[in-house]
């Protein structure tokens, strides 16, 4: 009986053993095993998806979950600790086997994590650390060292003593932490620093408190940002205050890169946020069927500057015969003619076939102008919406047809995309209207005039405009003018007879501008106009000091960013959902 019994102990172990064999991954090869089964799931909390960095991060993690057959979930916490700790609760209440948390703090975020792991749940923190409690792995870039490496090449290319500012990351989260320790291990002994100020890893809060800083240091000669939002955010306000300030940053967006290759931004540390969630899925895996993992799994970081900024770059080559389909709001408005012309060029470039329909800012002719290009057997969608709902049911027919949808410029609502490429709108808007209150002072009497109702450009412009008007300018007047020239100057000629003590107009686009400007010269008065777009006849309205200001979009690199993203759809790689291109101010000090 006895050795019966070691007989069948020893054909259970053979047995198990032969099962964890079959179910062994291969982490860096191409596929799993092709017995592997994952019995488990994976829950992602992640900090925020309002910045592309975390965006890239659940991108490659929903990418390597996908390639190994594990389901995950993922939650978005929008750097709110409290929301956090309950979207945790859900994915442990929902039967996950392993958490994966990026923490929007490292402490706030303790307890949920403690009862993740007495409910049975295996924890991987990645990116930020979890404060006062044992996890099972920890994957991050060395933010330290990456850091220091940051600081250093602002010692090399200013000197030691220069005049310098920081700004922090979201209070409490260790990368944060980590990136300010790295910025003083080295700037503390080598540099003058004259301000250390949060700005929330957001772009936005960037730009403010760099305005801020430089009001109160206007000796400032770099800045280390502990994110590429804040640096993006700084440049902005350092543009708008004429200085020459010397910006580095830290995660090598797709935006900071340009920004480096063009000169602007002087560097940024490279972290791999797709390599880090595929990482984190690999190693979940590795969890869920039994494995071993390390405790701590660095990831390298490189600095990039203009020299090397391309060389990681590789070419789009085109799979198959695909071809995509752009739908314009309207082509008679420069803006949107240079648009076309950026993705036409770039389609030429990546040799991919592109088909171009002008809806002449007709929402019932877009609808039309859509069902055209999906009957002609388009496979990715491009459109630039006359109106973000009106477009909606078209879109999701393409989507029903099997075509894959990239909003440009404006959105499209009611309906998900599979990427949205746009500037700023908000954030310019705001910057704009701020140059008013900075010209005319607080209180002075303006007028808004608005775009085409419902598109999603014209919302945001307006939001960004109120968001600084109606707590520090008097707004008399605020109208639609559909963003066109001949309408701007109807409808400013209408507004001055009304209120003839209008100092001031935000436009929320130049042809609007141009047309108000045209009113008020007819109408022989003295009023400060700023624009929307920078198109060439508003820059040269500003050169020659008829317009105020205007505020600078790149509509060939939206076109242009949007066909490379096509093309990636096409190729079935990975898009980030959000695509940021930036905007800035253009004065007659800078025209």
């Amino acid at each position: 009986m006895k050795n019966i019994k070691k007989f069948v102990a020893l054909l259970l172990c053979l047995t198990l053993t032969l099962s964890f064999a079959a179910c062994r991954i291969v982490i860096d090869g191409e596929t799993a095993s092709a017995g592997n089964k994952v019995n488990g799931s994976i829950g992602l909390s992640v900090s925020t998806q309002n910045n592309p960095f975390f965006v890239t991060l659940v991108d490659g993690a929903k990418a390597q979950a996908d390639k190994l057959g594990v389901k995950i979930q993922v939650t978005d916490a929008g750097d709110d600790a409290a929301k956090q700790t309950t979207d945790i609760e859900t994915l442990v209440a929902s039967g996950i086997s392993v958490l994966i948390v990026n923490p929007v703090d490292s402490d706030a975020v303790t307890g949920a994590v403690e009862a993740a792991k007495t409910a049975g749940v295996r924890v991987i923190a990645v990116d930020r650390a979890v404060n006062g409690t044992e996890v099972d792995c920890q994957i991050a870039s060395d933010n330290v060292a990456g850091a220091a490496m940051a600081t250093q090449f602002i010692v090399d290319q200013l000197g030691e003593g220069a005049v310098v500012a920081e700004l922090q990351g979201v209070t409490g989260a260790s990368a944060a932490i980590d990136r300010s320790a790295g910025f003083h291990s080295v700037a503390d002994s080598k540099l003058t620093v004259v301000a250390s100020q949060t700005a929330n890893f957001d772009r936005a809060q960037g730009m403010t408190v760099m305005e801020n800083m430089l009001q109160a240091n206007g000796d400032i000669q770099g800045v280390f940002a502990a994110n590429d939002e804040m640096a993006l955010g700084a440049l902005e306000a350092i543009s708008g205050a004429s200085k020459n300030v010397l910006v580095v940053g830290f995660d090598a967006t797709d935006d900071a890169i340009a920004a480096v290759m063009d000169g602007r931004m002087a560097a940024t540390v490279q972290q791999q946020p797709a390599l880090l969630g595929a990482t984190a899925v690999d190693n979940a895996v590795k969890l869920i069927n039994g494995e071993a993992v390390e405790k701590n799994v660095p990831v390298e970081v490189t600095l990039v500057t203009k020299e090397n900024a391309g060389s990681s770059s590789t070419p789009v080559e085109i799979v198959g015969n695909g071809s995509i389909g752009l739908a314009v709001s309207t082509q008679n408005n420069p803006f949107f003619v240079t648009l076309v012309e950026g993705a036409q060029e770039m389609a030429d470039k990546l040799g991919v076939k592109i088909q171009v329909t002008d809806a002449g800012d007709d929402a019932a002719k877009q609808t039309t102008d859509i069902e055209t290009l999906v009957a002609s057997g388009i496979s990715v969608l491009i459109v630039n919406p006359v109106d973000s709902d009106a477009v909606t049911g078209a879109v999701e027919a393409a989507k029903t047809a099997g075509v894959r949808v990239i909003a440009v410029d404006r959105a499209v609502n009611g309906t998900e995309v599979d990427c949205q490429i746009a500037s700023d709108n908000v954030a310019g808007a705001a910057m704009a209207t701020q140059f008013i209150v900075d010209q005319l002072g607080e209180g002075a009497v303006v007028a808004e005039l608005q775009g085409v109702t419902g598109a999603s450009a014209a919302i945001d412009r307006s939001a960004g405009f109120h968001s600084v008007a109606d707590g520090k300018l008097q707004v008399v007047a605020s109208q639609t003018a559909n963003f066109d020239r001949a309408q701007g100057m109807t409808v400013m000629e209408n507004m001055l007879q009304a209120n003839g003590d209008i100092q001031g107009v935000f436009a929320a686009n130049d042809e609007m501008a141009l047309g108000a400007l045209e009113a008020i010269s007819g109408a022989n008065k003295n009023v400060l106009v700023v624009g929307f777009d920078a198109t060439d006849d508003a820059i040269a309205a500003v050169k020659d000091g008829r317009m105020a200001a205007t505020v600078q979009q790149q509509p060939a690199l939206l076109g242009a960013t949007a066909v490379e993203a096509a093309v990636k759809l096409i190729n079935g790689e990975t898009i980030q959902k959000n695509l940021p291109v930036e905007v800035t101010l253009v004065t007659k000090d800078n025209a």
